[in-house]
């Protein structure tokens, strides 16, 4: 497997990984509301990191297939459009 495809799927992994964690209520994880948020933010900075550097390495100009692409470029993208929804509903008062 390319190691850009690693890199894509290590960080739809932690970025899920945070994602559920901040979703499922205290009760279901067994944490503390303190470690559950220092958790998820652990995992939605390691799936950031790994999503700019997998991101970065993509647009070196080699050829790449579209699966490999997408693994690539995808998480950053899905990073981008949730703060960017986040923002949105800060501003609006929602």
């Amino acid at each position: 497997m390319n190691h850009l495809r690693k890199l894509g799927l290590a960080s739809f992994f932690f970025l899920g990984l945070g994602l559920l964690n901040g979703a499922l209520p205290g009760s279901a994880t067994g944490f503390t509301p303190q470690t559950a948020v220092t958790v998820t933010v652990v995992c939605y900075g390691v799936g950031l990191v790994l999503a700019l550097i997998a991101f970065m390495q993509s647009r070196r100009g080699q050829s790449l297939d579209g699966m490999t692409k997408f693994l690539a470029r995808a998480p950053l993208a899905l990073v981008t459009i949730g703060v960017l929804i986040f923002f949105l509903r800060a501003m609006t008062g929602l």
